[in-house]
């Protein structure tokens, strides 16, 4: 009899440890850590522009990384950006559900930068996508909703016709968030601007979407 309660104790124990280990690798939003905002970015001569590069770091409930985790980016709710289908080797680009994703390395983290551009050829043209409209997933779990923008505006490549665009988001006065690159919220402005002439002179994203094979997925509605 002893021999059994000892038995059914251990296998409790081991419950309680398997039950622990599995709840203590739940994705844990507030200890997790996602930018406030990233920007969809161009390339030149195939390599993708690293401004567009962030991290997210998936942690759990007990404020341990978590590797292996399946981060999800969802950019369904962007409305009027474009993404690549692609984008760096590692990241998997569904144009069905508007998504990119990969695994977290060693420390929990991952580093991407998403390939693509917005839809406003013409400078304040609509459709407009509310700020924190991105959500960050990771093993299901949702982690924030970041701010997506895009440098290049018309999917050419960055240029003058993309300041002409983003002067339109200026002086139109609805301050789109495609176009809010320091993560402050509206109103734009200078510094906004600053960080755009920064990315367009490093020269990193002359080019975007390519015309054939691979390309681009549809426009966000």
């Amino acid at each position: 009899m002893t021999g059994l309660v000892r038995k059914a104790t251990l296998f409790a124990v081991c419950g309680l440890v398997a039950a622990g280990a599995a709840y203590a690798s739940v994705p844990s939003p507030a200890n997790s850590s996602v930018p406030p905002c990233f920007a969809l970015v161009g390339e030149n001569a195939g390599t993708i522009d690293p401004a567009g590069n962030f991290t997210i770091t998936v942690r759990d409930l007990a404020n341990l990384p978590i590797n292996g985790s399946l981060v999800v980016v969802d950019l369904s709710g962007v409305s009027g950006l474009q993404i690549c289908d692609n984008n760096e080797a590692g990241f998997t680009v569904d144009c069905g559900t508007q998504t990119v994703r990969g695994f977290t390395g060693v420390g929990g983290t991952i580093t991407m930068a998403i390939k693509g551009h917005a839809v406003n050829s013409g400078g304040n043209v609509p459709p407009y996508s509310a700020y924190n409209s991105a959500k960050v997933y990771a093993d299901g779990v949702l982690l924030a909703s970041p701010t997506a923008q895009a440098y290049d505006h018309d999917g050419s490549g960055m240029g003058p016709a993309d300041l002409s665009a983003w002067l339109g988001d200026f002086f139109g006065g609805n301050d789109p968030s495609r176009s809010d690159y320091d993560c402050t919220g509206a109103p734009l402005g200078p510094s906004d601007l600053s960080t755009w002439l920064t990315v367009f002179f490093a020269s990193g994203s002359t080019g975007n979407c390519p015309a054939g094979g691979k390309g681009q997925c549809s426009v966000i509605p």
